[in-house]
């Protein structure tokens, strides 16, 4: 079941915590022999490393999220050591939170949300990086996720006869945003949008529209938004947005 996994590390040396590392970390938690490490769709994702708060410059805080609908592997959940590039990191503290993909369906239709980015944020299209805050591909990208993280014809996955009539029910009400640009672990810097918007459906949005988005809103916390979120883009927070649709 999706499980939110949040880790306070003690490290044994000086950590650069470049993106190639951390993405290598992940992989290294989550991937087994049953899963292909180049497949489209990788069943987690990741923020950037942190510096702890109130720490030394030895700690730090990390944030990993399993997806799929199964339990994730034994070790991210009892690992208590971990490696950062060759950096040797005590795990001194570990937190859980699991959810079933039924119970984040069975929460409350939403009409409007506000998504806080709190890594850079970007879209792929056609081989092109899209650095725009589109709700169609911010939301699309949870729905993906979504559906990728079900087994096989789950009846939660949302068809996209249904996703085609709720997406176009979704709009930008409210933004605040900046450009920043991370490392994409690729030997060059990538740009991204980092800051908040708002999202709200319009006054006359089919019905199943707010049910959806309320769904995938719960669930963007665990999967992240756009592009790279195995690497630590796209991290995500998402509370309900105040008012009533939009006219």
């Amino acid at each position: 079941m999706p499980t939110l996994i949040e880790m306070r590390l003690k490290a044994t040396w000086v950590v650069r915590p470049d993106t190639r590392q951390l993405h290598g970390l992940a992989c290294a938690l989550f991937e087994g022999q049953e899963f292909d490490h180049f497949g489209q769709d990788k069943p987690f994702a990741v923020w950037p490393l942190r510096p702890a708060p109130e720490g030394s410059a030895d700690d730090w805080t990390w944030r990993a999220a399993w997806l799929p609908d199964e339990p994730p592997p034994a070790g991210a959940v009892t690992a208590d050591m971990l490696r950062v590039g060759h950096v040797s990191c005590a795990i001194t503290e570990s937190t859980q939170r699991r959810v079933t993909h039924a119970r984040l369906a069975a929460g409350p239709a939403l009409n409007g949300i506000t998504v806080t980015f709190a890594s850079p944020t970007y879209f792929s299209q056609n081989g092109a990086d899209v650095v725009l805050p589109d709700p169609r591909l911010i939301v699309g990208s949870w729905r993906r996720r979504w559906n990728s993280s079900l087994r096989g014809a789950d009846s939660l996955a949302i068809d996209d006869g249904t996703w085609r009539d709720a997406h176009r029910a979704i709009h930008l009400a409210a933004f605040e945003l900046c450009t920043t640009r991370r490392d994409s672990g690729h030997g060059q810097d990538r740009a991204g949008f980092t800051g908040s918007v708002t999202l709200r459906l319009g006054r006359n949005s089919p019905s199943p529209a707010s049910t959806i988005l309320g769904t995938l809103a719960r669930f963007a916390e665990y999967c992240g938004t756009g592009a790279q979120t195995t690497h630590g883009f796209g991290a995500t927070i998402v509370s309900p947005a105040g008012g009533t649709h939009d006219g």
